[in-house]
C-alpha cells in the first residue's frame, strides 16, 4: 500500500460521508412517494442538480484519460470543453421547452407520444438499459487498477467497495441521495485535481512555466482549422465531438435529463444546464492543466517510452505522477484518490438512478399487480431495483475485467450508438410529417451502419503517434519506470492489465500522416455520432415518402418545434399525404382506366360525334372525377 495514515483517514472520510449521505435521505424518504423517490418532487435546486450533473459525466476515466491525452498529444482535445458548452445551451434552449411540460419521468415516453408506438419506445429503452450496464461495469473496473497501485486492495475488491458503496446510498436516498452526494464528491474531485496543478505550479514555477514548457513541447494547439475529416482532431472535429457529446448525453440520455425533470419549472431546468455548462467547462480545464503538469514534470525524463515499460498508455502518466509527487506530501494521495472513488461513485450512482427509472416507467409501472400496490409501497420497489441494478452492475464489473481489450471495442460501440438516438429525437422534434415507420427504419438502420463503420475503424486504423517525448535527461541507470514506488507492486499483472484503460474519448486513430483519403474506416472517431444521426434522418425521411407523411390530426403540435409545426401547417405538401406505393398503384389504374374510356371512344361514332359538341368529353371528365 503506498498511502500512509493520513492518506487512509482522508480517503475514508470521503467514503462514509458519502454513504451518510445516503442513509440520511433514505431515513427521511422512507414514506416518500415514486415522484419524490426518482425526481425529488420536482422542487429540488438548479445548483445542486447542475453540480451533480457534471460528476455524473466526469468519471475517473475523464480524470486519467484526458491528463494522458494533454501529456501525449497535446491541447487540441481541449476545444471539445467549447463544442459541450455549445451543446448545453442548445439542450437549454431548443429540448427543455418541449421535454419538460410533458412531465416525464422518463425520457423516452416522448418517443411512445409522437410516433404512438410503443416498442419504438421499449427498443430505446432496452438499448439505454443495456448500455448502460455495461458503462457500469466499464465505470467500475479500469479505476479499480489504478487503485490497485495505491491502496494495495486487489481489484476485485475496489470494484466491490465501489460498487456497493454507491449502491447502498443510491438505494436507500433516491435522487437527493444521488444529488447531494454528488456535490459532496464534486469538491473531493476538485481537490484532488487541484492538488497536482497547485502541487505542480508551486514545483515548478507557475503556471506560466508550465504553459512555456508545454508550448516548446509542441502541446499548445488549439487553432488547427484544417478542414480534413481524415485527422484524428482539428478544431472543427473537435468541436464537432464536443456538440454531439453534449446532445447525447444532456439531450437524450435519461441519466442526465432525469437531473432537469427534477425541478420545479421550465426555467429553472434550463439554469441546471447554464449551471453544469459552466461547471464543466471548469472542471475539465483543471483536468487537462493537470496533464500540462505532469508533462512539464517528466518532460526529460518519461516514464511511458521507458524501455522496460509495457503500458504504452499515456493514462498511466496520472499514477506515475501522484506516486512519485503527491506521496511526499502528506494527505495527499489520499485527497487524490479520494477524487478517484468519487468520481467512480458520482457516475455510478447516476446510472443506477436512470436505470431504476426506466425499468419502472417503461416496464413495471403498468403492470396489474404493481399498478395496485400504494404509492409508498412503489417507492419500496424502486429501492429493491436499485439494489438489483446495483448487483448486476457489479456483475459487469468483474466480467469486464475478464475481457481484456474489449474496453476500446466496448467505449466505440457505446459511442456509435448515441448518433443515432440523436437523430431520432430530431427527428421527432423538428419534422413533424415523419411517421413512426420511418423513424423505426431511421434508428434501426442507422445503428446497423454506424456499427458497420466503427468496427471497420476498430480492426483497420493504426494506433496515433505520440507527440516527442523525452528521456534524455533520466538518470543513468534508470530506475524501473522512473517510480520507485510502482516496484512494491505485481508489475508484470498490472501492466497487462492497464494498458488497457482507454481515454474518454474513442480509441487512438491512426497517425494523421499515414490516412487514406477517401477511406470510410480512415474518417476521424469525432464524426461518428454525426454519421449515425444523418444516416437516422435521411431514412426516416425516405421510408416516410414511401408509406406517407402524417396529418395534421395524426400528432400533438406541443410535441414538436413550434417554428416546425408552422412550417407543417403551411406546406399542404407534406400534410398525410398517401404512401408512393399506393399513390402509383392508383394513377397507373386510373391511366389504364382513361385509355380503355378512349379506345370504346374511338370504336364508337356516336362517342366521337358526342366529343365534338362537349357532351362525350364530359362523361370522361366524370368518368375520371369518380375514379
Amino acid at each position: 500500500m503506498n498511502l500512509s495514515a493520513v492518506d487512509i483517514t482522508l480517503f475514508s472520510i470521503s467514503l462514509i460521508t458519502s454513504a451518510a449521505i445516503g442513509i440520511y435521505y433514505g431515513v427521511r424518504g422512507l414514506q416518500s412517494t415514486p415522484l419524490e423517490y426518482l425526481l425529488g418532487g420536482r422542487s429540488m435546486k438548479p445548483f445542486p442538480l447542475a453540480m451533480s450533473m457534471v460528476v455524473g459525466t466526469v468519471s475517473a476515466v475523464t480524470i486519467m484519460g484526458n491528463a494522458g491525452e494533454m501529456y501525449a498529444y497535446g491541447t487540441q482535445l481541449w476545444v471539445m470543453d467549447l463544442g459541450i458548452a455549445v451543446g448545453m445551451l442548445v439542450v437549454a434552449k431548443a429540448l427543455i421547452p418541449i421535454m419538460y411540460p410533458l412531465q416525464m419521468v422518463s425520457l423516452y415516453q416522448y418517443i411512445e407520444r409522437r410516433f404512438k408506438s410503443k416498442s419504438l419506445r421499449q427498443g430505446t429503452v432496452v438499448l439505454q438499459l443495456f448500455c448502460g450496464y455495461f458503462f457500469i461495469g466499464f465505470l467500475l473496473y479500469p479505476p479499480s487498477i489504478a487503485l490497485k497501485y495505491f491502496t494495495g486492495l486487489p481489484i476485485m475488491i475496489n470494484i466491490f467497495i465501489m460498487g456497493a458503496t454507491c449502491t447502498v446510498y443510491s438505494a436507500f436516498g433516491g435522487v437527493k441521495a444521488v444529488v447531494y452526494a454528488d456535490v459532496f464528491q464534486a469538491l473531493v474531485m476538485v481537490i484532488g485535481v487541484l492538488a497536482i496543478v497547485i502541487q505542480g505550479s508551486l514545483k515548478m514555477g507557475g503556471l506560466d512555466k508550465i504553459w512555456d514548457i508545454a508550448y516548446h513541447g509542441d502541446r499548445i494547439e488549439f487553432f488547427n482549422f484544417s478542414l480534413s475529416p481524415y485527422q484524428r482532431h482539428s478544431f472543427w472535429l473537435c468541436l464537432t465531438l464536443g456538440l454531439f457529446f453534449a446532445l447525447s448525453t444532456y439531450g437524450v440520455n435519461q441519466s442526465q435529463t432525469q437531473r432537469f425533470f427534477s425541478t420545479g419549472s421550465v426555467k429553472q431546468a434550463q439554469w441546471v444546464l447554464y449551471y453544469a455548462a459552466a461547471g464543466m467547462v471548469f472542471l475539465k480545464a483543471i483536468i487537462n492543466l493537470a496533464g500540462l503538469v505532469m508533462y512539464a514534470h517528466f518532460k526529460g525524463c518519461d516514464p511511458i517510452t521507458h524501455p522496460q515499460n509495457v503500458m504504452k498508455e499515456p493514462s498511466i502518466v496520472v499514477i506515475n505522477y501522484v506516486l512519485e509527487v503527491l506521496t511526499k506530501i502528506p494527505g495527499m494521495s489520499g485527497v487524490f484518490v479520494g477524487a478517484i472513488y468519487a468520481a467512480v461513485l458520482s457516475s455510478v450512482s447516476t446510472q443506477l438512478n436512470s436505470m431504476t427509472a426506466l425499468l419502472w416507467e417503461d416496464f413495471l409501472k403498468e403492470v396489474r399487480i404493481f399498478s395496485e400496490y400504494s404509492e409508498v409501497k412503489k417507492g419500496l420497489i424502486q429501492k429493491i431495483l436499485v439494489l438489483i441494478s446495483g448487483v448486476i452492475g457489479l456483475a459487469f464489473g468483474l466480467a469486464v475485467s475478464q475481457m481484456g481489450s474489449f474496453f476500446r471495442t466496448l467505449l466505440a460501440i457505446n459511442g456509435a450508438l448515441t448518433g443515432p438516438l440523436i437523430g431520432l429525437f430530431l427527428v421527432a422534434v423538428y419534422f413533424p410529417w415523419i411517421n413512426a415507420a420511418g423513424a423505426a427504419f431511421g434508428f434501426v438502420i442507422s445503428i446497423i451502419l454506424n456499427l458497420w463503420i466503427v468496427f471497420g475503424q476498430l480492426f483497420t486504423q493504426l494506433p496515433s503517434k505520440y507527440l516527442v517525448l523525452s528521456r534524455e535527461e533520466c538518470p543513468s541507470p534508470p530506475s524501473p519506470l522512473n517510480v520507485t514506488t510502482i516496484a512494491h507492486l505485481d508489475l508484470t499483472t498490472t501492466a497487462a492489465e492497464l494498458v488497457n484503460i482507454t481515454t474518454t474519448t474513442e480509441p487512438a486513430l491512426m497517425d494523421d500522416e499515414e490516412h487514406s483519403d477517401g477511406d470510410l474506416y480512415g474518417l476521424s472517431y469525432c464524426l461518428n455520432s454525426v454519421w449515425g444521426t444523418l444516416i437516422c434522418m435521411v431514412i426516416a425521411v425516405i421510408v416516410t415518402a414511401v408509406t406517407g407523411t402524417n396529418g395534421l390530426d395524426d400528432i400533438d403540435k406541443k410535441l414538436v418545434d413550434a417554428k416546425s409545426w408552422a412550417l407543417f401547417e403551411r406546406t399542404t405538401v407534406l400534410q398525410g399525404r398517401e404512401p408512393l406505393v399506393k399513390s402509383v398503384l392508383r394513377r397507373s389504374s386510373t391511366s389504364q382506366r382513361s385509355n380503355s374510356c378512349n379506345k370504346g371512344d374511338t370504336e364508337n361514332p356516336s362517342a366521337l360525334e358526342l366529343s365534338s359538341d362537349g357532351v362525350g368529353g364530359q362523361k370522361v371528365k366524370n368518368a375520371e372525377d369518380d375514379d
